[in-house]
């Protein structure tokens, strides 16, 4: 058995023992409790928070095109408007776009797995004609139980009939790779299965308390005198009290007025919303939520991120989104392609596909900061008029009337030889013996004193080389 079979083989029987489409491969992930948070959660798709993230992400995706481009000898690319790959992909069939592809792949890849049908040209058998999108649900990686490939093609259950689909057929995407099963990617929610499951307690508890009326449950009981002695009251008359206390304080008939026929204690059973603090409470997995797909609350409008946000920090969340998550699952998302799709349509090492950010808004430098820095620089010097106005998007004068620079009237031109030009050394003169100053003539032979301001002048001179001994 070669290495490949014997990888295979421990690759299978490691997934025989970990199912990673199962309920229980993502309750065994949570450690310290035995309750099944995950079979509670279901797929995530009910939950508000999570969903806010994944629409946000889906809508956003497609703001930066896909760009085809070829690559010559010394590196340079060049963008191929009309190349086959980028025309298939902005029309992948004749029933929806480009955009509407990528958001049902983005919606099922962010749950660990995406995939789409090549549908081959009638022309060309090795050249797709058409992708389509397959529900994560539908279709499954399958291998040889001797484990001597990898994977040997995928199987597509639309219905009760299992077809078989070959791997050159499939583009499959993974978020990451699950290490319960390494030919599929591994959902995020894994790390998120409590924290879903208190958002949706907590929506659950809202919800209930407001369809009651909006209390907590209370006991409702016949009021005790002094001596701790109340009417009684048998089965029958308590059954008739819950009714009627129901019926006037629930549903179309909330808020009503109740009036019991003896002297009756309502006690409260639990706490009511304010108490509980729900609000706070679904901070937490809102904040959880965003910090593992790597987008700001502020940016899908989540409570944890309102509460602080500004129309100031708020441009700058949408750029660090684009930063921490779009840019860094774009750039899997394009090898994926360029592994999986690219080698249909020439040799992989003379193209190059990938998303064009310059056509996202929010990494666009602002246009306001663009012109006043633009200015800047026309009015220092550090740029030609043409250069100025070509970095705002206008057109360049004419002539040579704007490749000139405009150099303020305080600043004096200097030619830098000027400015490291050495000084004339100076000459050292002898003062006459008896003169003010000189109180007498050093010994013959001895070295030759300068007055001390001198001195200094020289040993700062000397320091940087400007001095001639």
């Amino acid at each position: 058995m070669n290495f490949a079979q014997r990888f295979g083989a421990g690759l299978k029987a490691f997934s025989l023992v970990f199912s990673s489409g199962s309920r229980w491969a993502w309750s065994t992930m949570l450690g310290r409790t035995k309750f099944d948070y995950a079979g509670e959660v279901g797929n995530g798709r009910g939950n508000a928070a999570l969903m806010a993230v994944i629409y946000w992400f889906c809508r956003t995706f497609p703001e930066a095109p896909i760009r085809v481009s070829t690559i010559n000898r010394q590196g340079e690319t060049t963008e191929q408007p009309n190349h086959p790959l980028k025309k298939l992909l902005d029309s992948p069939n004749p029933f929806y776009s480009g955009e509407l592809l990528w958001w049902a792949t983005m919606a099922d890849w962010q749950f660990g797995n995406a995939y789409w049908l090549k549908v081959p040209s009638a022309a060309d058998r090795n050249r797709p004609e058409q992708l389509w999108w397959i529900p994560a649900s539908m279709i499954e990686p399958r291998w040889p139980d001797d484990g001597s490939e990898f994977i040997s093609h995928y199987e597509y259950t639309p219905n009760a009939q299992a077809i078989r689909l070959e791997r050159s057929e499939v583009v499959h995407f993974r978020y990451g790779l699950d290490p319960h099963n390494m030919r599929k990617g591994l959902s995020p929610l894994g790390a998120l299965t409590r924290e879903l499951f208190t958002d949706d307690e907590a929506a659950n508890y809202t919800a209930s308390m407001l369809r009651n009326v909006g209390v907590p449950p209370v006991i409702v009981s016949p009021k005790l005198d002094a001596n701790g002695i109340g009417p009684k009251m048998d089965q029958a008359a308590a059954d008739e009290v819950k009714s009627r206390f129901t019926e006037l304080s629930t549903g179309d008939n909330r808020g009503q007025t109740i009036v019991m026929r003896g002297a009756t204690e309502i006690t409260t059973l639990g706490f009511n919303p304010q108490q509980m603090n729900v609000r706070d409470l679904r901070k937490i997995p809102e904040e959880r939520v965003t910090a593992v797909y790597g987008i700001p609350a502020v940016v899908v409008g989540l409570g944890a991120g309102l509460d602080r946000s500004t129309f100031a920090n708020f441009a700058e969340a949408r750029e660090a989104a684009y930063e921490s998550n779009l840019i860094p699952c774009q750039r899997l998302i394009a090898a994926e392609l360029r592994t999986q799709l690219l080698p249909h349509f020439g040799n992989v090492e003379t193209l190059k596909i990938d998303f064009d950010l310059s056509k996202v808004r929010v990494l666009q430098d602002d246009q306001n900061a663009l012109h006043a820095r633009s200015l800047a620089d026309l009015n220092g010097g550090l740029a030609t008029l043409n250069e100025a106005r070509e970095a705002v998007g206008l057109e360049p004068l004419p002539g040579k009337a704007g490749d000139v620079l405009y150099i303020p009237g305080t600043v004096t031109p200097t030619d830098p030889d000027e400015l490291l030009a050495q000084p004339e050394p100076l000459e050292v003169t002898e003062l006459p013996p008896g003169a003010p100053g000189q109180t007498a003539l050093p010994p013959a032979g001895a070295p030759k004193m300068l007055p001390l301001r001198r001195r200094k002048s020289i040993a700062v001179g000397a320091a940087y080389g400007q001095v001639s001994k």
